[in-house]
C-alpha cells in the first residue's frame, strides 16, 4: 500500500486504499446478474442458499482482506434495542404511501394486471415471506451493506461518502430485481407504467439505502437494518396482493 505524508499524519492513496472494495463491488454486481439472469426453475430453489454461500465467502474473505470485526459490521449487542425501534419506524413510514401508491394507480388511470402472486402455491408464498426475503434478500443484502461495506469504507473516507456510495451501489444492485417485479410479479405490460414503476423501485431503493445507512450511522447496529428491509419486502409483497383483491 503506498502512503505519503502531508506534514505529520500520514494518508492513504483513495485508489490504492479502495481497491479491495472496488475489486469485492465488482464481484457482487457480477455475482447478482447472473442470479438474476438464471431461469425461474433455477432461481427460485437456489436463491437463498447461493446468497447465504456468497455471504459466508465475503464475510470470511473481508476479516482476511479488510481487517473487518464483527463491531465494524453492526454485529453486536449496543443499541440493538434502539436500532430495532428505528426499523420498526422506517418500515411504517416507507410501506404505507407504497401502498396507497398502488392502490392509487388504477384510479389514475394506469392499467394493471392482477399481480402473478395469485398463481403461486400457498407454500412458496409462505417460503416467500418468512425465508426467502428475511433471509436470502433483508439479511444477505444489509451484511453486505450496511454491514461489510459500510463498515470498510468508514475506515477509508468520511461518513457522507460512505453513505451515498453504499447507497447508490444498492439501487445498482435493484435494476435487475426491480425489473422482475415490474415485468414477472406485477405484469406490467404499458410502456409509460413499466419504466415509470421501474424508475420509481430503483431510486427508492437508493432512498432506502440511505435510509438504512441513517440507521446504521444513529445506532451503531444492523439490526433495524435487516429488520425494516425485510418488514419493508415482505409487506409490500402482502400490500400488492390485498390491494388486487
Amino acid at each position: 500500500m503506498v502512503e505519503f505524508s502531508v506534514g505529520n499524519p500520514k494518508y492513504t492513496k483513495p485508489a490504492r486504499a479502495l481497491s479491495p472494495g472496488f475489486l469485492l463491488a465488482l464481484f457482487l454486481f457480477t455475482y447478482n446478474n447472473v442470479v438474476n439472469f438464471l431461469p425461474p426453475s433455477l432461481h427460485a430453489p437456489l436463491y437463498v442458499w447461493m446468497n447465504l454461500g456468497v455471504l459466508f465467502l465475503v464475510w470470511i474473505l473481508s476479516r482476511r482482506y479488510l481487517n473487518l470485526t464483527l463491531s465494524d459490521i453492526g454485529c453486536t449487542k449496543q443499541n440493538i434495542g434502539k436500532s430495532i425501534l428505528y426499523g420498526l419506524g422506517l418500515s411504517a413510514l416507507v410501506i404505507l404511501p407504497f401502498v396507497i401508491l398502488l392502490w392509487l394507480l388504477p384510479t389514475l388511470g394506469f392499467e394493471l394486471k392482477s399481480p402473478r402472486l395469485e398463481t403461486i402455491a400457498r407454500d412458496i408464498f409462505w417460503w416467500r415471506i418468512f425465508v426467502r426475503i428475511p433471509i436470502g434478500t433483508a439479511f444477505f443484502e444489509e451484511m453486505l451493506f450496511r454491514g461489510i461495506f459500510y463498515g470498510y469504507l468508514m475506515k477509508k473516507i468520511s461518513r457522507a461518502r460512505t453513505i451515498l456510495i453504499t447507497s447508490l451501489f444498492f439501487g445498482f444492485w435493484h435494476i435487475m430485481p426491480a425489473f422482475r417485479v415490474v415485468s414477472q410479479d406485477l405484469q406490467i405490460s404499458a410502456p409509460v407504467t413499466f419504466v415509470a414503476l421501474w424508475l420509481l423501485l430503483l431510486l427508492g431503493s437508493i432512498v432506502g439505502g440511505i435510509l438504512f445507512a441513517w440507521i446504521r450511522y444513529r445506532t451503531k447496529n444492523i439490526a433495524g437494518c435487516v429488520l425494516a428491509h425485510a418488514l419493508i419486502n415482505v409487506l409490500a409483497l402482502v400490500g400488492a396482493f390485498i390491494v388486487w383483491q
